[in-house]
């Protein structure tokens, strides 16, 4: 009895990794890009298998699917073949050590989200004095560490690359120039009070705010006196002819 007991706990594993699956590839819109990917044929709606993204050849993101959920290590790579992003991610979410780098490949942030613990990073604003909201005071300095975007300056600036677009506007109005769109972020990383500080005109600053308001909450807050704070930011939205649309999916 305890041979068999034994042979089924051997077995069941097994059975679930033997899942049948089936390949399946699939262009998205009209932006170059393909994915492939697997799904169970008992449930096409189940991912379990590799995953690779593509533009015209060259893998952008490839990782793995266990049963639906993302639970392997993920790589995000740019057009010219340089790794962006590197960890793992367990049940959906990032898990253990994370490097992300800039568009040379070069290290801009090593986080262990384990622990939460920033064990690397390079900002332009580490010198920069930050409104700081800490308890009922209000006063500017300079931060232990600034607020952060999880991936990188790099990052950052990428989302807004390919999500501002030149706005529709009136024969004559302004739409070259730079919008400076001010928020809060809170103790937490949480943004609020969006807002526009100095703009060129209507059309750019609503798609300005439109923009900035768009960006995922991935921030780690600024630190004071060795606590979390509340800080204002300030996000500079430049508007030219080398304004393009979104290329890009914006994953990690």
């Amino acid at each position: 009895m305890s041979h068999f007991l034994l042979l089924l706990m051997v077995s069941f594993p097994i059975f679930l990794s033997g899942k049948e699956t089936k390949k399946i590839v699939r262009k998205i819109d009209f932006s170059g890009l393909k994915e492939t990917f697997y799904i169970l044929k008992s449930d096409t709606s189940v991912r379990h298998g590799t995953y690779i993204l593509e533009s015209n050849g060259i893998v952008l993101i490839e990782g793995h699917y266990q049963m639906g959920v993302k639970d392997s290590l993920w790589t995000q790579y740019n057009l010219e073949k340089k790794i962006r992003a590197r960890g793992w991610i367990k049940n959906n979410r990032r898990d253990g050590l994370w490097e992300y780098n800039n568009y040379l490949g070069e290290l801009e942030q090593k986080i262990d989200f384990s622990t939460n613990e920033i064990l690397y990073y390079q900002t332009p604003f580490a010198n920069y004095p930050f409104l700081i909201f800490a308890k009922a005071d209000t006063l500017v300095s300079i931060l232990d560490r600034p607020p952060l975007y999880i991936g990188g300056t790099s990052r950052f600036n990428e989302f807004l690359a390919e999500e501002i677009h030149i706005p529709l506007h009136k024969p004559g109005e302004k739409i070259m120039g730079t919008v400076y769109v001010q928020f809060t972020i809170d103790s937490t990383g949480i943004t609020s009070n969006h807002h526009i500080l100095k703009g060129i005109g209507r059309v750019c600053n609503v798609e300005a705010l439109r923009v900035v308001k768009s960006i995922p909450d991935d921030w780690i807050p600024g630190i004071f006196n060795g606590k979390s704070v509340s800080v204002e930011y300030i996000v500079t939205v430049k508007f030219d002819n080398n304004i393009s649309s979104p290329t890009f999916p914006f994953n990690f």
